[in-house]
């Protein structure tokens, strides 16, 4: 797995206002853009403010996977490319982030894709921290919840 520090780093040092997702994992197959949302910690402030299906939210988060592409394409990563949303807000369940996924799927490039010989992205999963740990693919890279603690 690589940090995408190293994505923002290059963007910001370069003076290219792009954003990136948070993580990105090359597997034997794939490059996974892993973009990572809680706002359902303990402690948040104001968690119920964090509205999902937000224009701008759902817009900014198909942008970050656009925007990631111009690193992979620079660094030769030509592997098939898959994009996964960790979200958990509150009251949030499988069929909200269903949901959630069909909405954010039709800003990504599924449709410009078809016919073309090569894709941008060959999948799009929208997952809690749960089923991302679960996963057969995933469960290789935990995500584990930090202790208030251990942030100071």
């Amino acid at each position: 797995m690589w940090s995408t520090d190293q994505i923002y780093n290059l963007y910001h040092t370069a003076g290219v206002f792009l954003k990136d997702a948070d993580f990105v994992i090359e597997t034997p197959e794939y490059i996974l853009l892993v973009e990572y949302k809680n706002a359902d910690i303990p402690g948040a402030v104001n968690p119920q403010a964090f509205k999902p299906f937000e224009e701008k939210r759902t817009i900014g988060v198909a942008r970050k996977f656009y925007e990631s592409l111009h690193y992979l394409a620079m660094e030769k990563k030509d592997k098939p490319v898959k994009y996964i949303y960790i979200v958990e807000y509150p009251h949030a369940g499988a069929t909200d982030r269903k949901l959630l996924r069909n909405c954010i799927a039709e800003k990504l490039p599924f449709r410009l894709q078809q016919g073309r010989k090569a894709k941008l992205i060959e999948d799009f999963e929208v997952l809690s921290i749960a089923e991302w740990n679960s996963h057969p693919d995933y469960r290789a890279y935990p995500i584990t919840p930090v202790k208030a603690e251990e942030n100071h």
